[in-house]
């Protein structure tokens, strides 16, 4: 049988134990503590599932998740937590986790979870799946000022929008533009201005839309 390849993003050593001898038989796991650890290492081998703990995603959950799956397209991420409003649980999912895991259900089924993730499945109950769909139907349509915007950008500015939208961290935009984070920063404050724009999902998904 062929191990589908396993990162498991978490700090609480006591789960990653019962993860690990839960799952030893179909998995090839490595353990992480950061997720940064995850992005910024260079030997890190490409997984089949990233299994990460939601308690490490609320510093900036859509720029980590979103540059994840820059790293990895082709990877599928599922969360892992305690019992959390249907809210947080839509938010992983609107941010490209294919799924949320209560901590509290046993162990066991952990490995289904994983199963219907890699399958290109949804893992969560049926009233966050209602609940996603309705702010989905909500999302506002980019208006014809905010296209005219584009053109008020400079090529700088307009690499660093596209490269949001792939969910580039300003880490990562720094060392491709051979600029300093404090100039990604700096871009990125313009070009809010410019586009009327209120934060960096809303232009990820401005730029994702145009693509």
């Amino acid at each position: 049988m062929i191990k589908s390849i396993l990162h498991i993003i978490i700090t609480d050593a006591t789960l990653c134990s019962s993860i690990s001898k839960e799952l030893t038989d179909n998995y090839i796991m490595s353990f992480y503590d950061d997720v940064d650890a995850v992005l910024n290492g260079d030997d890190i081998q490409q997984p089949d599932a990233i299994l990460c703990h939601q308690d490490l995603l609320e510093r900036d959950e859509a720029v980590l998740l979103a540059s994840l799956k820059t790293r990895w397209p082709e990877s599928q991420i599922l969360v892992i937590g305690p019992s959390r409003p249907i809210k947080v649980q839509i938010e992983a999912l609107k941010h490209g986790a294919r799924g949320y895991f209560d901590s509290a259900l046993s162990i066991s089924k952990l490995h289904d979870a994983l199963q219907s993730v890699l399958h290109g499945e949804v893992w969560v109950e049926r009233h966050v799946i209602s609940g996603l769909i309705d702010e989905l139907t909500h999302i506002p349509e980019i208006d014809q000022q905010q296209r005219q915007a584009i053109a008020t950008l400079s090529p700088k500015e307009l690499e660093t929008a596209k490269l949001i939208s792939h969910g580039a961290t300003n880490k990562m935009i720094a060392k491709k533009m051979d600029i300093t984070e404090r100039t990604v920063k700096s871009h990125l404050t313009t070009i809010f201005c410019k586009m009327d724009i209120p934060d960096r999902l809303s232009l990820a998904i401005f730029f994702r839309d145009l693509r």
